[in-house]
Order: structure tokens, then C-alpha cells, then sequence
């Protein structure tokens, strides 16, 4: 499904971020657009790459024996992951290409605009110290049972997190299993990182220095934090990057689509969905 953004201004960075968060700037979004409520699933990929593996996520060494995969990535409903940001911006064009209607990666201040939903805390929910378990799956209790032996009454603490909070699962949830922003979109803070269209470049933001051309080869921002991050690296402002090739365990992406009079839902629906999975259109 896809949700509505209007148009308008906010602040973006973080005054009190990290450096790559300032200065913030006042960023207008000058067209309305149309985002994936939810991150694009392994399922929905498949259709554009049945080959694809989001493989497994290794459980601890001590505890777990060879014949052990780990947890496995590849649920149809968890979202994708180990796909560069090369791979995603093809899925854009494949899509684009059978509905006929441009599909992308959202720039970082679409991100960023849709994230907060007309929110100016760190978090759209809250700060950093609100409690996360119904809005985001991010690093917290179960962690723990990520790189260790569960039985140890004092285990080492090798993975920071928010060890307050419990959001019931340990690495990527089905998406949508948690509470939506103000505008309907799930899971834009932890579960995956999300890549977009814009180049990792510092700050103020500025849509005519080259940062949102596809073309450019340099390292690409992602947005929105993991699993494996405590909620002051799924803040609104947090930006990372990797380089366009990388595949990694933890980023996953979601769409956007040019505003028209409604978006294109059927045939988004016969692209990416099946006899099962009949809701979720992009």
C-alpha cells in the first residue's frame, strides 16, 4: 500500500546531533508523493529476483553448534536485506516499467519529511528515552541472545541497546508489526536501514549541489536505523552511508511514486503481489 505525503517545510538535521546532522535547514518539499507504507518484503522482491537470499543471522558462537544456520531473513513478510543500493534502484525501474508510473528511492529530505510526519522530536513517537516496544523494533532486551549464551546469569554486555525495553523480537520483524506515524508508515524507525536515492554529502542540505542525481557514484545515505540499533541511531536525523555496491545484513529500502490523481494500485498489485498476498500494493 502506499501512503500520502503533502508538500510543505520542516527542519531538517538535528541541532544537538551528530556533526553530519548540522546545521539544520529549513528544506522545503515542493510536490507531494506517494511512499510505500511499508518496506519492500522478501516476497515482494522475488518477484523481481526469485534468486534473491536474504540469508540468515548467525546465532552466538557459544551456546549454538555448526548445524545451526540462525535466525533466517527470509520470511516473506520480513523485509529484504543484503540488497545494494545498485540492486534497489533496478527494482525501481522494473517497477516502473510495468505499471507506468515513475517509482524511486526517496530522496534523504523525502525521508526525513515522511519520517517525522509533522513531528519535531528526535523520534516521531519521542525522545530517545520514550519507550519503543509498540513503535519500532530496535536493539533492546533480546539482543542479548544475539551473541552470547542465554544461560549466563551475567552475561557481557558486547551489544549496546536499550536493554529497558523488550519489542518481542530479536532481528527483523514482518513488517508492519509495529504502530504507524502520523501519516500511516511503518517501520521507519529501526527494523531495517532504509537506502535512498540521495549521495552522503555534508550538510546544509541543498537539492542543487548534485547530492539526489542517481548518476552521482558516491557513497549513499540510508535512513532510519535496525534491529540492531538503539534509538538514538533510529533517530529521524541519524544518517549513515555505504557505498552503492555494498550489501548488508541490516538495509533494506521502501519506494516512492510521483503524485498523481490516485496511485496506480492494480497494477502494482499484479507486479508484486500473489494469491496470497493481496493487500499490500506498491
Amino acid at each position: 500500500e502506499m501512503a500520502f505525503v503533502p508538500a510543505g517545510q520542516f527542519a531538517m538535521g538535528a541541532k544537538n546531533g551528530y556533526h553530519d546532522e548540522r546545521p539544520v535547514t529549513a528544506v522545503r518539499i515542493e510536490k507531494p508523493f506517494w511512499i510505500g507504507k511499508f518496506e519492500i518484503t522478501n516476497e515482494q522482491y522475488a518477484r523481481f529476483d526469485p534468486s534473491h537470499d536474504s540469508k540468515y543471522e548467525h546465532k552466538g558462537s557459544w551456546m549454538f553448534n555448526e548445524w545451526d544456520l540462525g535466525w533466517d531473513m527470509n520470511h516473506p513478510k520480513q523485509p529484504v536485506v543484503r540488497i545494494s543500493w545498485k540492486e534497489a534502484t533496478s527494482f525501481c525501474r522494473w517497477l516502473s516499467e510495468r505499471i507506468g508510473q515513475k517509482v524511486s528511492l526517496p530522496t534523504e529530505a523525502q525521508w526525513e519529511w515522511a519520517c517525522r510526519a509533522g513531528a519535531d522530536t528526535p523520534l516521531y513517537y519521542g525522545d530517545i528515552d520514550t519507550d519503543f516496544s509498540e513503535f519500532g523494533n530496535m536493539a533492546d532486551f533480546t539482543i542479548r541472545d544475539l551473541v552470547y549464551d542465554v544461560r549466563d546469569q551475567n552475561p557481557p554486555d558486547l551489544v549496546p541497546r536499550d536493554a529497558r525495553y523488550n519489542d518481542k523480537k530479536l532481528v527483523t520483524a514482518n513488517v508492519g508489526s509495529y504502530k504507524p506515524n502520523a501519516w500511516g508508515l511503518y517501520d521507519m524507525h529501526g527494523n531495517v536501514w532504509e537506502w535512498t536515492s540521495s549521495t552522503y554529502e555534508p550538510y546544509p542540505y541543498s537539492t542543487g549541489d548534485g547530492r539526489n542525481d542517481i548518476s552521482n557514484i558516491g557513497r549513499k545515505t540510508i535512513r532510519g536505523g535496525s534491529w540492531y540499533d538503539r534509538p538514538k541511531r533510529c533517530r529521524s536525523a541519524f544518517r549513515l552511508s555505504y557505498s552503492s555496491w555494498q550489501k548488508v545484513y541490516n538495509v533494506g529500502f521502501r519506494v516512492v511514486a510521483e503524485l498523481r490523481q490516485t496511485p496506480v494500485v492494480a497494477s502494482t498489485e499484479e507486479h508484486l503481489s500473489n494469491s496470497d498476498f493481496r493487500n499490500q500494493q506498491y
